[in-house]
Formats: structure tokens, C-alpha cells, sequence
């Protein structure tokens, strides 16, 4: 391979053809033209063979869409591999400033040497686009504020490119043969391993399960139950990759930048780990509510917004130059979800509630017997059924999610009663959860693997002979808003508290002289009104993000008052 140095690297000569190119379909319309031109990228000396050497965009109008262009971009690495993307765009999103209001009608991407893959989210009909910020991270871009098409210094991938040569325009077609992977991105049911039990039991309530990893044949069977979110390693990874389902995990040999461009493709990390559950012991005793928000939001943060796959890329020797490749937003998994608005604020993208529910009047442990203990508590009559059940703590996260526009889900854990298992799921799913997960592994906490699959095929079948209106109009059903004082929770599972821990109990008391339990007695006896006459209503704390619009009643509730 040829070389020019330049100001200490390498301007690699290797042609990676990004290919942009436009589909023509029929006429050019007024003021569009079809155009091709190849960019080289400024690499460091002996870059990785698998990095991008070259870039080629080119464009063409579609008579079949006006007013949109398809976009081929055909990537050629220092190893001579190609791929290609095409896109079908209603604004060009190479020049320079925000490319996020920009509409992508379809996305479709071939893999050196494999059919070619269109990637279609079921709920829109549209394009589903990679989730590594794709348009500011992933496409070639103008440097210094050129807004024409073809600028002529840009970057691409972490790299500068220079525009190489201006090259006659082609009719551009799309591949023969295109695989269609149609993705249900707002109902996302997952599995947390990427093992699962043996399916011969355990000894004793004591002993553990034995586990084995997932096989291939496995992987068939949950995505024809209607599982579409996995964690794989290795091998599997290429087992799920090209299906119709969602994944995150990694094999040895990384497909650079591919895997980048798989619009299914979630990063290395599937949750965040119960904050509330992690901090529960650790404010400062004394401290103000406003102290538990922080340094949970501080904790939050920490996790969030992560760069593991960029290190992962770094120590395989590839160099990312200036790319900040940022893994997809994750959500949080949660036992506390009292805590939802405060987590959503630091990680405003979703939660999802840790499900072991007992009803049961012999439930081994009276303390997990949530809606009793909250009538002997306080004095008030909730009626002890599933349905309430599920609301007193799903109307603690549906709140938070619609006045910070976040997602929300549940998930099956091996404590919950079974006969309460699916319809959990059913009323989640009715209110407008996203998110329906199972736990494997660790003693009680697991979920058998022959009933994850049972449960997966009722909610597949239910939400198929179901189908959801706008998910805004669900995330907005609740007509009562009870607002909490910022700072302040409902009491949470086990020992009544608030936040989870004995550092903030109910007989603790505020500024003002009142124990918590008197301030969040209003509360309490306004959810028992709403159980008892099916009034749907949220628990949302009094933060910037409420909004009372939309609600045809808010009850305050005042840390002052009585």
C-alpha cells in the first residue's frame, strides 16, 4: 500500500468506496442532480486492516418519494472489504449543523460478502436506524460550516477525509435481493443471560439452578416465542445478528464498522443495576431527602452514557481518532421504583421494575405483602387484588415517564406468585410498558427458562390480537396526578421506608415537624380513592419536568401540611 505523509499520519490510498450514491429512479426534479465523489481518510501510520481508508458519496433524487434522495455509501478498508449503505433521505445529511430533523424513510446495509439487510421499524413502517448517533457519528460530515453536498475537507468515522476527485455519476441500484428485518422497537421482551437453566430443576429451595449457555437451536426458540432482546457472547453473537431481534454483547472477531451500522446492534451493557437498591445504606444519616437525589443522580450518571464497545475497539488496536461512539442509551433496572422520577431525571431514557409479586395471605415473607401493609400502615381499605397491586407500583413509574418523556417496563422475577405472572404482564403492557423482561440465574431470583418461554408466547400472542393506539395517548391515560413533595417516595417494599432504606423512615421527621408518614398520608388515602373507583391516576414527585396539562385533576401533596 502507497503512502502520503501528512503532518504525521498516513493518508491511507487504499480505496474505501463509502459510497454514497443515490438511487434514480426516474426524472431529476428542478434543482436536484445526481452526483458521485470519492474521499480518502487521513489515517494514522499502520492503521488496523480493518479501518476505512476511503469514503465515496453520491447521490440521486427519487421520482417515487419528491422532495427525498437515495444515498449509497459503499465503505472500502485498508484490507480491500467493502460494505455499503443506502438510505432514502428527505435532507442531506453530509453538510454541515444538525442533521436530526431529518426524516430516513428506509436504511439498508450489506456486510462484506453477505445479502444485504433493510432494517424497518414495525411500529412506524419506517427506516430503523443504527443506534450509535448514527447521523452525527456514523455519516460523513463537512468540516467549517459547508453546507454544500460534496464539501471538500470533512470527517468520517473519528477521521479527516479530503476529497479526492470528482467521479461521473452512475445509476445506482438497489441489491437483487434484500432481507427485511422488521424490529418491534416499543414492546422490547428480553432475557437478562445469555445461558439459561438446564431444565432439571434444583435439588432443594436452597440449592441453585445448573446453568448452560444458549445454543443455536435455543436462540430459534425464543425468537419464535416472541423474544427479541438478547445478551450474546462469542459465537452467539453471530446466531442473532442477522434476526430479526435486538442484541448487545460482542465476538472476538469484531466486525468493524459494521456492526456499527446494524440497526439491532445495543452496545455491551443491557441495564444500569438498581441504584436505589445499591445507595440504599449509603446517604449520610441525617441527611436531607434532597441528598438521596443527588447522589443518586451522581451514581446514575457515572453509568450512564458509557464508551465500553470504544474501549473494546481501542484494545483490539483500532484507532477511533476523534469519535466518541457513545453506547446507546440503556435503561435502569430497579427494585425501588418510588425512585423512578429521580433516576429518569439523571438517565432520562427508561426503567424498568424488579416484579416479585406476592398477594398471597401465606406468602413466606409478610413483608413483601405490599398493599396489606399499606392498609394496616395507614389506616385505609385498597382492595387486596392483582389488578391494584400492579397499579400501586406501575402508576409510580408511568408519572415519571410521561413528564419526562422516558419508557417504562416491568420484569418476571422466580419470587413472583405464578398465577400472577402473566396478567402482570397483560396490565403492563395495556398501560403502555415497554419493556417486559425476565430474570436467569441466582436461586429464587431465576425464571425457568421452559416458563420464560410460555409467558413470552401469551404476551406475543396477546399484544399481536392487541394492538396499541399512539404510545404518548397511553403514557397520558392517567386522569389524577397525586403530586409528592420533590424529594419525598412512597414507601417501598419490605421495610415500609421511603427510598429503600432505614436512613429515610416513614417516622422520621422533616423541616417542618412532620414525619414523613404524615405527609404522605394525603397521598395514600388519595391512591386508595383511585384503586377503589378505578380512577386511572400517576404518583409523580413535584419536579420541573411535571406538567399538571393533560391531567383533569392534581393533588398537591405540602411537606407542611397536615
Amino acid at each position: 500500500m502507497q503512502s502520503l505523509e501528512l503532518k504525521g499520519t498516513t493518508l491511507a490510498k487504499v480505496l474505501l468506496t463509502t459510497t454514497l450514491v443515490m438511487l434514480f429512479v426516474a426524472r431529476v426534479s428542478a434543482g436536484q442532480v445526481s452526483a458521485r465523489v470519492l474521499y480518502e481518510a487521513v489515517l494514522p501510520e499502520s492503521p488496523h486492516d480493518k479501518q476505512v481508508a476511503s469514503v465515496e458519496i453520491a447521490t440521486a433524487p427519487c421520482s417515487a418519494k419528491p422532495g427525498c434522495n437515495w444515498y449509497q455509501l459503499k465503505g472500502t478498508k485498508v484490507n480491500r472489504d467493502s460494505f455499503i449503505i443506502w438510505f432514502l433521505a428527505d435532507a442531506n445529511p453530509f453538510s454541515a449543523g444538525s442533521r436530526k430533523n431529518i426524516t430516513f424513510h428506509r436504511y439498508i446495509l450489506q456486510e462484506p460478502h453477505k445479502t444485504s439487510i433493510e432494517y424497518i421499524d414495525e411500529r412506524t413502517g419506517k427506516a430503523l436506524l443504527p443506534l450509535f448517533d448514527f447521523e452525527e457519528e456514523l455519516l460523513p460530515g463537512a468540516l467549517g460550516g459547508n453546507q454544500k453536498s460534496f464539501f471538500e475537507k470533512g470527517t468520517y468515522l473519528g477521521h479527516p477525509l479530503i476529497r479526492k476527485k470528482v467521479l461521473e455519476p452512475t445509476a445506482i441500484e438497489l441489491p437483487s435481493r434484500i432481507i427485511q428485518l422488521i424490529l418491534r422497537s416499543d414492546l422490547i421482551i428480553g432475557t437478562s443471560r445469555n445461558f439459561r437453566d438446564d431444565g432439571k430443576g434444583r435439588k432443594s429451595k436452597k440449592d441453585n439452578y445448573n446453568y448452560v449457555p444458549f445454543t443455536r437451536e435455543d436462540y430459534d426458540e425464543m425468537i419464535a416465542a416472541g423474544i427479541n432482546y438478547f445478551t450474546a457472547k462469542g459465537k452467539q453473537v453471530d446466531w442473532v445478528c442477522r434476526r430479526a431481534v435486538f442484541y448487545d454483547g460482542y465476538s472476538p472477531d469484531i466486525a468493524f464498522p459494521e456492526e456499527l451500522y446494524r440497526s439491532n446492534f445495543l452496545g455491551l451493557q443491557m441495564f444500569i443495576d438498581e441504584p436505589a437498591c445499591r445507595l440504599a445504606g449509603k446517604y449520610p444519616p441525617g441527611a436531607p431527602l434532597v441528598k438521596a437525589v443527588e447522589m443518586i443522580q451522581e451514581h446514575i450518571r457515572k453509568k450512564a452514557n458509557n464508551t465500553n464497545y470504544r474501549n473494546l475497539l481501542i484494545q483490539k488496536g483500532i484507532n477511533l481518532g476523534a469519535l466518541k461512539l457513545t453506547e446507546p442509551a440503556i435503561p435502569i433496572w430497579e427494585t425501588y421504583v418510588g425512585t423512578s422520577y429521580y433516576q429518569l431525571e439523571a438517565n432520562p431514557f427508561g426503567l424498568v421494575q424488579e416484579c416479585r409479586w406476592r398477594i398471597a395471605p401465606n406468602a413466606d415473607s409478610q413483608q413483601i405483602l405490599m398493599l396489606q401493609r399499606i392498609n394496616e400502615e395507614f389506616g385505609v381499605d385498597i382492595p387486596i387484588t392483582p389488578g391494584n397491586l400492579f397499579m400501586w407500583f406501575y402508576a409510580q413509574m408511568r408519572g415519571p415517564a410521561r413528564a419526562l418523556k422516558a419508557k417504562w417496563g416491568m420484569s418476571i422475577y422466580g419470587q413472583a406468585e405464578p398465577h400472577l405472572r402473566f396478567p402482570s404482564m397483560k396490565s403492563a403492557y395495556d398501560l403502555g410498558a415497554e419493556f417486559i423482561w425476565f430474570w436467569t440465574s441466582d436461586h429464587d431470583h431465576h425464571v425457568p427458562y421452559n416458563e420464560q418461554l410460555a409467558l413470552a408466547r401469551q404476551i406475543t400472542r396477546y399484544a399481536t390480537s392487541h394492538p396499541r393506539p399512539d404510545m404518548d395517548r397511553l403514557r397520558r391515560a392517567g386522569t389524577t396526578a397525586i403530586v409528592l413533595p420533590y424529594g419525598y417516595t412512597l414507601p417501598t417494599c419490605w421495610q415500609l421506608h421511603t427510598w429503600g432504606t432505614h436512613i429515610y423512615p416513614l417516622s422520621r421527621k422533616n423541616r417542618f415537624g412532620l414525619t414523613y408518614k404524615d405527609v404522605l398520608r394525603p397521598a395514600i388515602e388519595e391512591i386508595a380513592h383511585c384503586l377503589k373507583n378505578n380512577i386511572p391516576y400517576d404518583v409523580v414527585p413535584a419536579g420541573k419536568a411535571f406538567d399538571r396539562a393533560g391531567y383533569e385533576k392534581v393533588v398537591w401533596i405540602r411537606e407542611g401540611e397536615l
